[in-house]
């Protein structure tokens, strides 16, 4: 399967008060957006009601219709009918149905009830969500921090291209479902990805980046697609559009990026970015626009899970420093930051423990933390009832919040 850049007319939307067609390049059809009706409010005034509208989104059909053959949705009414009546999409459809509803009625239903149950009473909601060392895991992000207006998501992994799926080459379909499956193995099993598996996994011409786990997981948890761009961020620390994501990964930057617009359940407009660069010392002393993008974000929350204890190193610093300046919640398992840096902060914590500190899995037995464990056993954790980052067995898994005092 190939992979070329999209115009813009079919990955970019927007809020606009009308609506254009966009074109479909694999069939040449038009396709018109969907449009979120315009809604009114009442607003009051002393002497009267001012009705106040608010622009209506623009939902990217076409967009849309491409995340279903992504995440093997099938959509009888879509531009690629002849994707969806091809065996391979039927077969991975069937199959990716069955494994998604176990893992939602299982897995993502435990992740949201913990968020209702516990973390809704300890955590203020900021507009921005903070995941470093994420990988493509829009999936806890979402699930733990609905509310949030952007997620700032920063991974080694590519970002990748949107697929083409054109009529004349349907018969490799099967060998895009198959790494589409592979990509999914570790998250979907042990909730978090591997690092060097994934690295294997997203360097092939069929699934080349984050950017199709990104599509199958935000849509198949009910998001729409308003729009998607490739981005780079400039010396001043400002977001840069790039023409296509061929583009972008010829360009000579430190920093790859995608930027997706999307609507979600309750019809609230949301921002994605993902951002592939190296987010050790050495990385950003040499990217200090992307240093200054992060500093400009303001107050966030940050949510830190599977992050192999690189935050426990020295060369590590910068991005370290930038949570805990930024924080008002810091979200993690022990793979985060070391407890002794909470500690050592001049800004003062207050911590609330899950589940249970054992000593980490074998191949990072060297970051066992003493303090961490002494104020788990002196302090008390409440359970957890599932199993979440390299402990992902239930009764092994540690899951803490830090918030920051006034």
């Amino acid at each position: 399967m190939r992979f070329k850049k999209l115009s813009a007319c079919v990955i970019a939307g927007c809020f606009i008060l009308g609506c254009s067609p966009s074109v479909s390049e694999q069939t040449g059809e038009l396709k018109k957006d969907t449009i979120v009706p315009k809604i009114v409010v009442e607003k009051e005034r002393k002497d009267s009601l001012e009705s106040v509208t608010v622009p209506v989104i623009v939902i990217n059909d076409t967009l849309n219709a491409l995340a279903n053959i992504m995440s093997g949705i099938t959509d009888t009414s879509s531009i690629y009918k002849y994707v969806q009546n091809t065996p391979d999409f039927k077969s991975f459809s069937k199959n990716f149905d069955k494994r998604w509803r176990t893992y939602d009625s299982t897995r993502l239903m435990n992740l949201r009830k913990f968020k209702e149950d516990e973390i809704s009473k300890i955590v203020t909601n900021q507009s921005t969500l903070f995941y470093p060392f994420s990988g493509p895991d829009i999936l806890h992000a979402q699930a733990f921090f609905p509310d949030v207006d952007k997620y700032v998501m920063i991974g080694l992994e590519p970002v990748g291209s949107l697929p083409e799926f054109k009529k004349e080459e349907i018969d490799s379909l099967d060998t895009y479902f198959s790494k589409v499956n592979t990509s999914l193995n570790a998250i979907l099993k042990f909730s978090f990805f591997r690092t060097q598996s994934m690295k294997n996994d997203l360097k092939n011409e069929e699934v080349d980046g984050t950017l199709h786990l990104l599509f199958l997981f935000l849509k198949r948890t009910g998001n729409l697609f308003t729009s998607v761009m490739p981005v780079t961020v400039d010396s001043s620390g400002t977001i840069q559009y790039v023409g296509s994501f061929s583009d972008l990964k010829k360009l000579k930057t430190n920093t790859r990026g995608v930027e997706i617009k999307f609507v979600d359940a309750t019809k609230h407009l949301k921002t994605l970015y993902y951002f592939s660069l190296n987010a050790a010392d050495g990385g950003l002393k040499s990217n200090k626009g992307f240093v200054t993008y992060l500093k400009n974000m303001g107050t966030v929350n940050t949510y830190l899970k599977g992050a192999s204890y690189l935050m426990h190193k020295n060369y590590f610093s910068i991005i370290r420093n930038v949570i805990l300046d930024q924080s008002q919640h810091v979200v993690q398992d022990d793979s985060g930051i070391a407890f002794h840096y909470f500690l050592d902060d001049d800004k003062k914590w207050n911590y609330s423990f899950f589940g249970q500190y054992l000593k980490p899995i074998p191949m990072f037995s060297q970051f066992f933390q003493k303090d961490l464990d002494s104020l788990y056993k002196k302090q008390g954790a409440k359970p957890i009832g599932f199993g979440i980052g390299y402990n992902f067995k239930d009764k092994n898994s540690n899951f803490m919040i830090a918030s920051k005092q006034p």
